[in-house]
């Protein structure tokens, strides 16, 4: 019985603290060519100031990681995009009612009523190629998101996220 609570336990967390990223790409581009970048001089990425701040900060080491550098003349451009949303809790509560008359006459309702929401932020980070400007490389992340955390734990949020994203960066070439 403890095995299966932990289990229980474990799943619970781990889908609670999960980051989903979908990513898309231009099948055509060589993106070995990209060694510098920038952000999209008007980005709107529909975050606070302070949070868009945050987002560029963790962006730039991890973009050094992959191999780029910053410049004044880029080869790509980044943009982010961001929507926060209130989805209902995947946790109910069953209601029920029954009642059991003569003669094999039986009535029974239930139902789940929903308890709480969960606040989500969905960002999408664009890599635009500056010359053509053609959008060549996609990431959309989804993860749970307290839009009233302190700055450490958004800062950490924003990490992980763009972490993820840019983890399949650049895409396997097709054999």
């Amino acid at each position: 019985m403890r095995s299966i609570t932990f289990l229980i336990l474990i799943v619970l967390l781990y889908s609670c603290g999960s980051t989903y990223v979908v990513h898309d790409y231009d099948e055509e581009q060589d993106f070995s060519i990209y060694k510098t970048y920038n952000f999209y001089p008007e980005m709107d990425s529909g975050l606070s100031e302070l949070d868009q701040k945050r987002l560029l900060l963790v962006t730039e080491p991890l973009m050094q990681t992959k191999g780029f550098t910053r410049s004044e003349t880029p080869e790509i451009y980044i943009n982010f995009r961001s929507v926060v949303t209130k989805e209902a809790s995947g946790n109910t509560i069953g209601v029920g009612l029954g009642g059991g008359g003569g003669r094999g006459v039986n009535i029974g309702i239930g139902g789940n009523v929903p308890i709480g929401s969960n606040t989500y932020l969905e960002l999408t980070i664009d890599f635009v190629d500056v010359n053509k400007d053609e959008l060549v490389w996609q990431a959309i992340a989804k993860k749970q998101f307290h839009p009233n955390a302190s700055p450490n734990t958004k800062t950490d949020v924003f990490q992980k996220v763009i972490k993820k994203s840019l983890d399949k960066y650049p895409p396997e070439k097709k054999k």
